[in-house]
C-alpha cells in the first residue's frame, strides 16, 4: 500500500478499525508455540487468524492492525498468500502487520501503538485466539452513546451470558462483575485462579447505588470496544501489563484517573470465545464443529462424521481398521492399521503408524508417531516430533529439539528419541508436586450441557425474557470442587462395581482434576473422602466397617498413588476428620481406619500424633481417637525401651 493511500485512509473519520494482538505472552501452548504462533494454530482445520479476521469483516470492521511480536515472517507469509483469495476478509479488510519484537507484554503492545499514532478514534480490541459471530456495529454505536453521556468512559467489555459448567466456559477464567443499571462496572474480580471462595465487595458500592447487579454467569469473549483514550492510559501507567491490569487499575483509581469501564451482554444466537489454553482450544474446536459461530464454520471438506464427532481434513489416508472418535484430524495426515484415536487433535501432516493409541492429547504439525506408541492424558507433542516405536507418553510435553534448560531442570527433562525430548511444565519447575496444571487439558469428562445441545431455534428462544428461559442464568452456582468430588465418586463407584483396574481410575481422577482446576491438596482430600463415603452406596446389610475394609483393599493402589508425602498425609487426615465429625458410623470406626492406614504405611506415626493434638478436646471425635493415640505412645515407649536394652 502506498503512503498516499495510507494518508487517505487515516483521514477518514468513519473508518472502523480493530487491533488484534497476534501473539500470546505466556507458556500455555508449549511446545507447539515454539514453532508457530497461536494465530496460525489449526482450529477445526482452519488457521485461527482466518476465523478471527472473518469475524471482524462480518462484524463491520474495515481496517485491522495485526500486532506481531514473534514468528513475524510466518504471519506475514500467511497474510500475503491470501491477498488474492476469494474470502470475505481478504476482500473487505485492509490489514496492516505491525511488528515490534521488543514488546514482551500486552501492555507493551498498546504503548507501542500509542507511540505510532495509527488509531484515530473508537476501535475494536481482541486477542489472537478470538472467534465470534457478533455484529460489532450496534455495540460500537452504543459505546459512542455511552461516551457522550459519560465523558470518562473508555472501554466496553463484551461478555456472554453462560452457565457454570458450560462447555466453552473455562474454570481459570471465572469472573465476578458488579455493575449499575447502565452496566457501568463498579467491581471486577477474576476468581478462576484463586483458592478462596470468598469475595469481598466494598460496602460503598452498595451505599452509593440504589440498584446493583452482581453477575457470576458471564464468560469473557476477550473482545472490547475502546475509546482512543485507552492507549494513552497504557502509556501513562507502565504497570498495566495485561488487560486485567488495566481494568483493575482503572477501578481502583477511578477518582484519580476519571476513567470508567462498561460491559455489554451477549444473548440469543450471538456467541464469542477465545482460546486462552488447551481446554479452550478443545472447546472452541467443538463449538466450530457444531456451528456455534455460524456463519463462521469449520472446514468440513471432504469428510465429517457427525455420529462420532469426527472432522477429517483434506488429502488424508486412514486405514479402515483404525477407529477415530470425538477427534479432529488435520490435513495431509496418514494413519496406519489398528490405530485408536479418541478425544484427540492432530494438526497437519501427521503420520501415525500401526497399533498406536492416542487419547486426550494434541499432536502438533509434521509429527511422526511410530508403531505401538501410546499417547494419553493431556500430552502435547510439538511440531516435528518423531516418537520412537513402543513409546509411552502420559501427561507430558514433548518437543523435537533438545531443550536449552536441560541441565538446569535435571530429571524433569528426558530424551525419548533423536527428535523427542520430554520437557517440564512451567508449574513443575516451580513445584514438582504439581503435574502440569497450566496445561489444564481435560477431554474425557467435558460434555455439552443441555443448552449446548439445543437446536439453533431453541437457542434463539432461550434469549426471551420469560422467567423459564432465564432460569439457567439465575440458578445457584455449583462449586468446582463439589463437581470434582462427584466425578471422583462416580469413577470409584463404577470402578468398584465393574472391577476396573485402579490405574484406569487414577487416570480418570487426574483427568477430572484438570477439568475443574482443583489443586493437588484438594485431589488428595476428596479422593480419601470419596473412599470413606463409598461404602454407604453398596454396604446393603453389612456393617460399615466391613464394607470399608473391602473398599480400602480394592483401592489400595489409589491410596498409595495419592498419599505419597507428609502434605498428602495431612490432607488424608483432614478428610477423615471432616467425615468423622459429621457421621457417627465413620466416627465409631475411626480407630480401625487409622490403624489400617498406619499399618499399610500410608500414614506415619508422627503425622498422626501432631494431627490428634489439634483436635478439639472433649469432642466425640477426640475421645474416639484417644485410644489409638495412647497405643501409638505405648508402642513408641516399648520400642525405645527395647533399643536401650
Amino acid at each position: 500500500m502506498s503512503s498516499k493511500k495510507n494518508t487517505d485512509v487515516f483521514q477518514r473519520n468513519d473508518l472502523i478499525q480493530a487491533v488484534v494482538i497476534a501473539n500470546t505472552f505466556g507458556h500455555e501452548f508449549l511446545p507447539i508455540s515454539n514453532n508457530i504462533p497461536l494465530a496460525l494454530f489449526s482450529v477445526a482445520n482452519k488457521p485461527l487468524i482466518a476465523s478471527t479476521l472473518e469475524f471482524l469483516a462480518l462484524g463491520g470492521v474495515e481496517e485491522v492492525f495485526l500486532f506481531c511480536t514473534a514468528h513475524v515472517e510466518l504471519i506475514k507469509d500467511y497474510i500475503r498468500g491470501k491477498e488474492n483469495a476469494n474470502t470475505i476478509w481478504c476482500l473487505s479488510l485492509k490489514i496492516h502487520v505491525i511488528v515490534s519484537e521488543s514488546c514482551v507484554s500486552f501492555g507493551d503492545c498498546m504503548r507501542d501503538l500509542d507511540a505510532k499514532g495509527l488509531l484515530r478514534g473508537y476501535f475494536v480490541l481482541c486477542d489472537a485466539g478470538v472467534i465470534s459471530n457478533i455484529n460489532l456495529l450496534p455495540i460500537m454505536q452504543k459505546h459512542k452513546e455511552t461516551c457522550q453521556k459519560d465523558k470518562g468512559a473508555v472501554m466496553t467489555l463484551i461478555y456472554e451470558e453462560s452457565t457454570t459448567g458450560q462447555y466453552g466456559r473455562c474454570p481459570t477464567e471465572e469472573i465476578v462483575v458488579a455493575s449499575n443499571l447502565q452496566n457501568r462496572i463498579l467491581f471486577h474480580k477474576k476468581i478462576g485462579l484463586t483458592k478462596t471462595k470468598r469475595i469481598d465487595i466494598p460496602l460503598e458500592i452498595f451505599l452509593e447505588n440504589n440498584c446493583l447487579s452482581i453477575n457470576h454467569n458471564l464468560k469473557d469473549t476477550r473482545i472490547a470496544i475502546c475509546s482512543q483514550e485507552v492507549l494513552p492510559l497504557f502509556s501513562d501507567n507502565f504497570d498495566f501489563q495485561t488487560r486485567d491490569d488495566f481494568i483493575k487499575g482503572l477501578l481502583l483509581n477511578e477518582e484519580i484517573m476519571g476513567s470508567t469501564i462498561y460491559w455489554h451482554p451477549l444473548k440469543g444466537n450471538e456467541h464469542g470465545g477465545a482460546i486462552t489454553n488447551w481446554r479452550m482450544y478443545q472447546a472452541t474446536c467443538r463449538e466450530m464443529m457444531n456451528n456455534w459461530y455460524c456463519p463462521i464454520t469449520a472446514d468440513v471438506t471432504p469428510c465429517y462424521s457427525i455420529e462420532r464427532e469426527v472432522l477429517i481434513g483434506k488429502n488424508c489416508s486412514i486405514s479402515k481398521t483404525s477407529t477415530i472418535t470425538n477427534s479432529i484430524i488435520g490435513n495431509n495426515c496418514k494413519i496406519g492399521d489398528n490405530v485408536k484415536i479418541e478425544n484427540a487433535f492432530t494438526m497437519d501432516n501427521v503420520e501415525i503408524y500401526d497399533n498406536s493409541t492416542i487419547n486426550h492429547s494434541v499432536i502438533g504439525p509434521n509429527c511422526v508417531i511410530n508403531e505401538n506408541c501410546v499417547i494419553t492424558i493431556g500430552s502435547v507433542l510439538g511440531g516435528g516430533v518423531v516418537l520412537p516405536k513402543d513409546s509411552f507418553v502420559e501427561n507430558s510435553l514433548i518437543q523435537a529439539t533438545k531443550p536449552e534448560e536441560e541441565e538446569e531442570h535435571g530429571d524433569l527433562v528426558s530424551k525419548l528419541g533423536e527428535k523427542a525430548f520430554r520437557i517440564p511444565f512451567i508449574d513443575d519447575v516451580e513445584d514438582p508436586d504439581v503435574l502440569g496444571t497450566r496445561l489444564a487439558v481435560k477431554f474425557s469428562k467435558m460434555h455439552l450441557c443441555d443448552e449446548v445441545e439445543k437446536s439453533d431455534e431453541d437457542y434463539l428462544d432461550s434469549s426471551s425474557d420469560s422467567e423459564g428461559s432465564l432460569s439457567h442464568i439465575h440458578s445457584p452456582v455449583p462449586d468446582d470442587t463439589s463437581m470434582f468430588f462427584n466425578e471422583v465418586m462416580d469413577s470409584l463407584s463404577r470402578g468398584f462395581e465393574d472391577k476396573l483396574p485402579c490405574d484406569n481410575l487414577i487416570l480418570e481422577i487426574n483427568s477430572s482434576r484438570y477439568a475443574y482446576n482443583v489443586t493437588l491438596k484438594e485431589v488428595n482430600y476428596f479422593v480419601v473422602k470419596a473412599i470413606l463415603n463409598l461404602p454407604f452406596h453398596y454396604m446393603n446389610k453389612s456393617s460399615y466397617l466391613l464394607a470399608l475394609r473391602s473398599s480400602f483393599l480394592y483401592f489400595s493402589p489409589i491410596l498409595k498413588n495419592y498419599i505419597r508425602n507428609h502434605s498428602a498425609m495431612e490432607d488424608c487426615l483432614q478428610a477423615i476428620e471432616d467425615m468423622a465429625s459429621s457421621n457417627n458410623e465413620i466416627s465409631d470406626s475411626i480407630t480401625n481406619i487409622l490403624n489400617f492406614l498406619y499399618d499399610k504405611d500410608y500414614l506415619e506415626e508422627e503425622i498422626i500424633i501432631v494431627w490428634s493434638k489439634k483436635l478439639e478436646k472433649g469432642t466425640r471425635l477426640s475421645e474416639k481417637v484417644a485410644p489409638f493415640i495412647d497405643w501409638l505412645h505405648e508402642a513408641e515407649e516399648t520400642s525405645s525401651s527395647d533399643e536401650s536394652e
